[in-house]
């Protein structure tokens, strides 16, 4: 991995991070590359899971709306 690539890994840790800086966050993507993109991959899926309990949560209002006015 270039120095370049190392660089754009931990930018992409830092960001909307609470616990990586950007040194800690290099510090990872140079000595341990997959699991920094494995750290991504499971902020991302936790987006992902956060995203889909909103709409379930907003369905179920509207249907409880819809059953009780």
């Amino acid at each position: 991995m270039t120095e370049r690539e190392q660089r754009d890994l931990a930018k992409r840790l830092v960001e909307g991070s609470e616990v990586f800086d950007f040194e800690m966050a290099l510090e990872v993507a140079r000595r341990r590359p997959a699991e920094a993109e494995k750290i991504l991959r499971m902020r991302e899926e936790h987006a992902r899971s956060r995203k889909e309990r909103a709409r379930l949560r907003e369905r179920r209002r509207r249907a409880l709306i819809e059953d009780f006015g």
